[in-house]
């Protein structure tokens, strides 16, 4: 019997990629930044530069971060296994294709043999075709993606897939979410939504 596909992110939802970068910023640019700075995922809006200046100064972090040292989100290593029984497990991420070998070996350090397939989309700025979670969604035949942005989850919401909208953050607050998308603020509630013991 053919399982159901479902599509994860990673950062924020399996990886604290925000804790890490503020920590770096602090640092290397001698800001005092707090997560609560971050009331959109749009970074350029919290560190008052443009979109590719962001960018530039995010990837520059993500070249020198150690992810090696980083342990996943808590209960995240044991809702992917569940979740793994019972689904096709695909990582669906923006993180940029240049970070995907580091990104597939903290995976594999992880949640090693989970994932069916791992699909960078990159930020649409910088990307030569951009491409939309929802599309890969689709080709995939997901039937759901768990992610922390709201933005992704709309566009699939439109598209017929269903959402579950990760974490409890400033940068998701929402008043009304569509039908289809349901808010999990940790695993284990994930799991509750799915019906996995």
């Amino acid at each position: 019997m053919t399982r159901e596909a479902i599509a994860v992110d990673i950062d924020e939802v399996l990886f604290p990629f925000l804790d890490e970068f503020i920590i770096d910023h602090n640092e290397k640019y001698n800001t005092n930044l707090v997560k609560n700075d971050f009331t959109s995922y749009e970074f350029s809006s919290t560190l008052g530069l443009d979109i590719l200046e962001t960018v530039e100064r995010v990837y520059d972090f993500q070249k020198r971060l150690d992810q090696s040292t980083i342990e996943p989100f808590h209960e995240s290593r044991e809702a992917i296994a569940k979740l793994a029984n019972k689904y096709e497990v695909n990582i669906v991420t923006a993180r940029h294709p240049q970070f995907e070998d580091e990104t597939v070996e903290w995976l594999n350090a992880h949640f090693k043999g989970h994932f069916k397939s791992t699909t960078f989309i990159g930020f649409p700025e910088v990307m030569e075709k951009p491409r939309t979670k929802a599309e890969v969604c689709r080709e995939i035949g997901a039937i759901a993606l768990i992610d922390d942005s709201l933005d992704h989850l709309l566009q699939c919401s439109k598209e017929g897939i269903s959402g579950i909208l990760f974490g409890d953050y400033l940068w998701n607050e929402a008043d009304k979410l569509p039908i289809n998308v349901v808010r999990c603020n940790n695993w284990p509630e994930v799991l509750d939504h799915l019906n996995i013991n």
